[in-house]
C-alpha cells in the first residue's frame, strides 16, 4: 500500500535528483567559463609575447597574472617561432 510517507519520500527523492543535476549543470557552466577565460588570457599573453614590445614581467603586471605562467608560454612560443 503506497502511503502519504512514500509519497513524500519519492517527491524528496526527486527534489534531491534535480537539485543534484541542477548544481552539476551550474559547475560545469563555472568551469567552463574559467577554461575561456584561462584560454583567451594565453591567446593574450601570446600575442604581446609575439609582438615583442613587452617584457614577460611587464606582461604579467599588465594582465595581473603569475610572471611564471607567463614565461613559461614565452618560452613554448617564442621557441615555436
Amino acid at each position: 500500500m503506497y502511503t502519504v510517507i512514500d509519497l513524500l519520500r519519492d517527491q524528496g527523492i526527486e527534489k534531491g535528483i534535480e537539485k543534484g543535476i541542477e548544481q552539476g549543470f551550474e559547475k560545469g557552466i563555472v568551469k567552463g567559463i574559467e577554461k575561456g577565460r584561462q584560454e583567451g588570457r594565453m591567446e593574450d599573453v601570446e600575442k604581446l609575447l609575439l609582438k615583442r614590445v613587452l617584457s614577460p614581467e611587464e606582461i604579467a603586471s599588465v594582465l595581473e597574472v603569475d610572471r611564471a605562467w607567463v614565461e613559461e608560454i614565452a618560452g613554448r612560443v617564442l621557441r615555436n617561432k
